[in-house]
């Protein structure tokens, strides 16, 4: 009989936990997502030129597939949730992650607000956790 390792339990998926729960980490995301929301402002404005708008989707892009990366690594290492439980609460995090680059689907980028709300949202969550923490260490000293 082989012996299987489960990935949710090695130190990679410990370290990967933590890092995904870490208050810059966190900081980073939203950045990149408000970067993201203000890009497709400025591709929407009336003002926007040709040229500057390539570059934007090809920056948008990529934080796309930043994003979509973040979530497959949560959904395989993550030791806080179970897989259905990483999917029930992520899920529109998925949806706001993936790629969009025809013409005709450019209308589908708004999920992109979404997916700024939905990071500032876990920032919050991060930063209200480490607060409480910090609180309760300070009461017990």
């Amino acid at each position: 009989m082989s012996d299987v390792i489960d990935i949710k339990e090695t130190a990679l998926a410990k370290h990967i936990t933590s890092l995904q729960q870490n208050l810059w980490y966190a900081s980073i995301m939203v950045l990149l997502a408000v970067i993201g929301l203000g890009m497709l402002l400025y591709e929407f404005s009336p003002w926007a030129r040709s040229e500057v708008v390539l570059v934007t989707i090809k920056l948008d892009l990529l934080i796309a597939y930043i994003f979509l990366v973040d979530f497959f690594v949560g959904l395989l290492f993550n030791q806080r949730y179970s897989r259905a439980d990483y999917w029930r609460k992520n899920w529109l995090d998925f949806i706001s992650s993936i790629p969009v680059t025809s013409d005709m689907a450019r209308a589908l980028r708004i999920l992109r607000a979404l997916r700024a709300l939905r990071v500032i949202s876990t920032a919050l969550d991060i930063w209200f956790a480490s607060k409480r923490y910090r609180t309760l260490k300070r009461e017990r000293q």
